[in-house]
């Protein structure tokens, strides 16, 4: 009996064979589990981050051509019309009419103001009847006229020679203003007695001068109670009203002739003797949001204030449609000289790094940052001579304009605009 009971405890080998597979595959279902139960990921199902790619700056570039650079003198002074002339009445008077207002275009010969002409209406009535008595008498008196006889020519015929020989030596200095007056006063008076203006002394002598020329003045004196525009213009500074008295010399109002405007600056002395005549001139009015009008010098004073330095230049700009008004301030740009084939760009395009002068480039999306030798200075730009070898700085390049103060070497960047240079 106690054979049989150890025979019935021995381990067979199908049973180990059948623990080591439960063993495996309880290790197999833990191990796919697992991550499960601790929330993480096998290491080779894990996902590898991309790098996020570098932010792009955005710039706005030129592209770098040759080309004129004009150097420019700069003032300043006051917008001012081509033509102003204040009218003031001639005469004194009620004003009847003003058919005017200020800021009203008018033409030359158009009437602006009337004033009450009555009174002088009836003077020159008057007139008109003296003189129609004038012409009268002096019918009367051509027909009482008699006629010349020889000698009176033969007198008349010496003294005209006498007078002609007179202004000969006093052309050669061989003779006195004061003999000259003689000889011509004599020839005058000659002329007179032989009766070659007897027509002229009965007119004298009927009033018919005296008459006509007071017809002349009662005329002109009824001409001035309209008052007309001398040319043409703009009213301003209108200062009176229908039904107010005015008198002579009174201030009646402004007239302007804009349509071409004038600027006066003063100019220092070294600019000065390099400004010519019909150059041109950039013309920049902050009341317009520094729009800049383009105009001509058209006159250089050529005396040069001892005190100051400064001479006057007046520049000349066309005002079509009337934008620019009487005393607006402007900045003035006077070209002094033209460079030719020259490489220019804005000077805010040229930034300083390390203490030397930089331009940015961008070259196949990247900005490159190149150190470059400036010429002449004008304004709102600079020349640019070269780039430091082998750094070259050619036409062509594109330059960054704007975004430039920030900008770094070898960074990407994105062109937001290309833009022209704008030089004038």
């Amino acid at each position: 009996m106690a054979g049989k009971s150890r025979s019935s405890r021995r381990i067979r080998p199908w049973q180990v064979f059948g623990l080591i597979l439960a063993l495996a595959t309880a290790g197999l279902v833990l191990y796919g589990v697992w991550p499960a139960i601790t929330g993480e990921d096998a290491e080779e199902d894990r996902e590898v981050p991309e790098e996020p790619e570098a932010a792009r700056a955005p710039v706005e570039v030129m592209v770098i051509e040759r080309g004129e650079f004009p150097l420019r003198a700069e003032a300043t002074g006051h917008l001012a019309p081509w033509r102003k002339t204040e009218i003031s009445a001639e005469i004194g008077g009620l004003i009847l009419e003003r058919p005017i207002e200020e800021g009203q275009r008018v033409q030359a010969g158009q009437v602006l103001m009337r004033l009450d002409d009555r009174e002088l209406l009836i003077r020159l009535r008057e007139a008109e009847g003296a003189l129609l008595r004038a012409m009268a008498d002096y019918s009367v008196q051509l027909s009482n006229t008699g006629e010349l006889t020889e000698t009176d020519t033969t007198k008349l015929a010496e003294a005209r020679v006498q007078l002609k020989t007179a202004e000969e030596a006093f052309a050669a200095g061989n003779l006195t203003q004061t003999e000259l007056d003689d000889a011509r006063r004599r020839f005058e008076a000659m002329n007179l007695l032989v009766g070659n203006q007897r027509e002229d002394v009965a007119a004298v002598y009927t009033d018919l001068t005296q008459r006509e020329q007071q017809v002349e003045l009662a005329r002109l004196q009824l001409e001035r109670t309209r008052v007309v525009a001398p040319f043409n213009g703009r009213i301003a500074d209108l200062e009176v009203e229908a039904g107010q008295n005015v008198g002579a010399g009174t201030t009646l109002l402004t007239l302007l002739s804009d349509n071409r405007m004038k600027v006066e600056v003063d100019v220092l002395e070294g600019d000065l003797v390099h400004i010519r005549k019909g150059a041109s001139a950039n013309v920049n009015v902050p009341s317009y949001s520094d729009e800049v009008f383009q105009g001509y010098v058209h006159a250089v004073n050529p005396s040069v204030d001892a005190k100051t330095g400064a001479g006057r230049v007046t520049v000349a700009l066309q005002n079509p449609g009337g934008r620019l008004v009487s005393g607006l301030y402007a900045d003035v740009a006077l070209e002094k000289n033209r460079l030719q084939d020259r490489m220019v760009v804005p000077s805010d395009a040229v930034v300083v790094r390390q203490g030397r002068d930089v331009v940015f480039l961008v070259i196949e999306g990247r900005s490159y940052w190149m150190y470059v030798i400036t010429g002449e200075r004008s304004g709102d730009f600079t020349e640019i001579i070269s780039g430091d070898p082998p750094a070259v700085v050619e036409p062509g390049d594109s330059l960054v304009v704007l975004g430039n103060y920030a900008l770094a070497h070898d960074v990407p960047v994105e062109v937001t605009a290309v833009v022209e240079l704008g030089l004038k």
